[in-house]
């Protein structure tokens, strides 16, 4: 959760005393700054700690951000998607053939042994890495990994985002009053 100080609440209150809604319209601008940088940067931090492709991670996960405004200076950026083929992952083979043992990892350098699964693709044209549910033949399950909104979950990622999103606001708001002291902003 970002804050802004009390502080700045009363340097942003003081110098635009001036200006209808002035420190309103400061804080809901650098807030929604911070809200767009901590969406662009969500995904880079992602792909610090998952081994995803940045293509497959936007395509599987949807962002909305609601934005600030003077009245309502909150603003959230959320995510959600389904959860992504764990062949999507790291993978220690990368076609479908006769093998007894797979490996995915999802984090960068980790690795798990999947002893009984199988990289098959589909009539579909869908490759994943897949069990068998029974003794039988079929039906089969495929191994799915984590979604988007899991991996931004991950407790690493968010004091990451927190903790940068706080200094963006923070050094946002002296920004913001200047510009609309300059007659900028809106």
């Amino acid at each position: 959760m970002i804050e802004i100080t009390s502080e700045a609440i009363e340097r942003a209150e003081t110098l635009l005393a001036g200006v209808p809604k002035g420190a309103e319209r400061a804080f809901s601008n650098a807030i929604n700054r911070a809200l767009a940088y901590s969406k662009t940067k969500a995904f880079k931090e992602v792909r610090k700690v998952y081994a995803v492709k940045q293509s497959d991670l936007n395509s599987a996960t949807a962002t909305r951000i609601q934005n600030a405004n003077t009245g309502n200076i909150a603003g959230f950026v959320s995510f959600s998607g389904v959860k992504l083929p764990l062949y999507k992952f790291n993978v220690s083979q990368n076609a479908p053939k006769k093998s007894k043992n797979i490996r995915a990892g999802l984090m960068k350098g980790s690795w798990t042994e999947f002893e009984h699964a199988f990289i098959a693709q589909m009539n579909s044209g869908h490759i994943g890495i897949f069990e068998r549910t029974t003794s039988k033949r079929l039906p089969i399950e495929e191994i799915m990994g984590l979604s988007g909104a899991q991996m931004v979950q991950n407790e690493v990622i968010i004091d990451q985002l927190s903790e940068e999103a706080q200094e963006k606001v923070n050094e946002r708001v002296m920004h913001e009053i200047e510009r609309i002291l300059n007659g900028y902003g809106g």
